[in-house]
């Protein structure tokens, strides 16, 4: 596979690239390669997560599950005391504030009954970005929660349990490209260099 060369190789990570078998386009984002698998034309192809650029430039690749692509995860700091969660959620944002996030990641301060302890700080992100968010949190060094629970199901508990949150906010990212429609996504194929 060869990648094609990139000026800017730093604005791609946290992005995908898709092996179409007869030429590589770099730059689509989750729900863009979905539309690529969803293709009779194109779902023969490989889909590839650019979850690190190094300091040369160099994309570094993993495979990526088409379960990966659609999911929502999320990542909850979880506290018996409320102030200590509120405490939490500004610690998040101020990291985020100084390190944008890897992803488009929204940040929640919630109270979930069916979850011990029940006060919570919540980071929700798309599951294909679990990685370069836990890399993240690594990066920033923050101490927060009592217990920490994660993953798809936690993701879809918190959904289903209608609660309110009492704050929520958009964190910075480092990637704030909009999706693009199927029909562009389609008639772009062929350009080596989707943004």
């Amino acid at each position: 596979m060869k990648i094609p060369a990139i000026a800017n190789p730093d604005a791609y990570a946290g992005l995908y690239v898709y092996d179409f078998k007869t030429h590589v386009s770099v730059g689509y984002t989750a729900l863009e390669i979905r539309y690529l698998r969803e293709s009779e034309a194109h779902r023969g192809g490989t889909a590839y997560e650019i979850y690190r650029v190094t300091e040369s430039g160099t994309l570094e690749l993993r495979g990526v599950l088409d379960e990966r692509l659609a999911g929502r995860e999320a990542m909850c700091f979880l506290r018996n005391d409320a102030e200590a969660a509120r405490t939490d959620y500004a610690q998040l944002l101020e990291a985020a504030e100084r390190h944008p996030l890897p992803c488009l990641t929204e940040l929640w301060l919630t109270r979930v009954a069916t979850f011990d302890p029940p006060h919570l700080t919540a980071l929700l992100y798309p599951a294909s970005a679990s990685n370069a968010l836990s890399g993240w949190l690594g990066q920033v060094s923050c101490t927060i929660g009592d217990r920490v629970v994660g993953g798809l199901d936690v993701h879809a508990e918190i959904i289903a349990s209608d609660v309110s949150a009492i704050e929520t906010c958009s964190l910075p990212s480092l990637i704030d490209y909009s999706d693009r429609s199927v029909e562009h996504v389609l008639e772009a194929v062929k350009d080596p260099l989707q943004r």
